[in-house]
């Protein structure tokens, strides 16, 4: 007798349609968190602006693990480190001078962007706002400051130059959610014979204050010397004033009693006058 399989099926032991799908579910999902995901990761040192299609969310999102909407959302990561930005060689800038020469400066400027007003500068200025910010108010700053001094003033005087970029572009850029660490003056230039003139005349004063020093030196060594001779002059005349006869004959005798009393002087020579008597041959009675 033969049987027929369709009738009787096999029972268990087969696997459901939707297992048998779940690895390409598995994958699919796989490539869309790769292709997609729905977080971001900001490193430390920076704050990230979030766009939802296209609008940017006035909350800065920090450091670390934040989720968005993805296909929807997306993130622009912003240094608030400090950052430094050049104006140098091609970039630096030329300005005139009180006195209308063309000087032509060379600095590094040392900032961060305020961590809370990120967005608001994105917003206006975009991730370019070293070009739309930083260097105009620079380009401007040093063309005021420039302005108000001579040329001979420019090359001795960087600090103070220094000191009022420092005050006027830290207002400047505040105002714009810049904060101004500090603005490094690398070079100043002036026409060559500016500075050969310059040269000269601070050689001359030094050479100048050199030969006032001199005179005033010798001044004091003479004032000193007079003083000291002055001094003498009235030492003599108080003892002058003050060997009368007697003193002297009396001094004059213990002289002679020293010489006669030390070894080696057997004959004394003494001048004298009327009143003292010459003391010759005196025996040597010391053995």
């Amino acid at each position: 007798m033969q049987i027929d399989p369709n009738k009787f099926p096999k029972s268990g032991g087969g696997v459901p349609n939707f297992i048998k799908g779940l690895p390409i579910v598995v994958v699919i999902f796989v490539l869309f968190l790769i292709i997609a995901p729905p977080f971001v990761v900001i490193p430390s040192g920076y704050v990230g602006v979030k766009l939802t299609l296209g609008k940017a969310d006035m909350d800065e999102l920090p450091p670390g693990l934040n989720f968005i909407i993805p296909a929807v959302q997306r993130v622009i990561k912003m240094s608030v480190r400090t950052q430094s930005y050049d104006l140098r060689g091609a970039n630096s800038i030329n300005s005139l001078s009180k006195d209308g020469l063309t000087i032509n400066t060379e600095l590094t400027v040392l900032y961060k962007i305020m961590p809370d007003k990120a967005a608001e500068i994105y917003v206006e200025y975009g991730l370019d706002y070293e070009t739309k910010i930083i260097k105009p108010v620079i380009r401007s700053a040093v063309r005021d400051v420039i302005a108000t001094l001579d040329s001979s003033q420019v090359y001795q005087e960087r600090e103070l130059i220094q000191k009022k970029l420092m005050e006027t572009v830290s207002k400047e850029l505040e105002k714009r959610y810049i904060l101004l660490d500090e603005i490094l003056i690398r070079d100043i230039k002036l026409p060559k014979r500016v500075v050969e003139a310059i040269e000269q005349k601070r050689r001359a004063y030094e050479e100048m204050q050199k030969m006032k020093f001199i005179v005033e030196k010798e001044k004091l060594e003479a004032e000193r010397k007079r003083v000291e001779a002055q001094g003498i002059a009235d030492a003599n005349k108080i003892i002058a004033g003050s060997l009368t006869k007697e003193y002297l004959q009396w001094k004059f005798i213990e002289n002679i009693k020293a010489y006669a009393q030390g070894d080696n002087n057997t004959v004394i020579l003494i001048p004298y006058d009327q009143q003292m008597t010459p003391i010759i041959n005196i025996p040597n009675i010391k053995k």
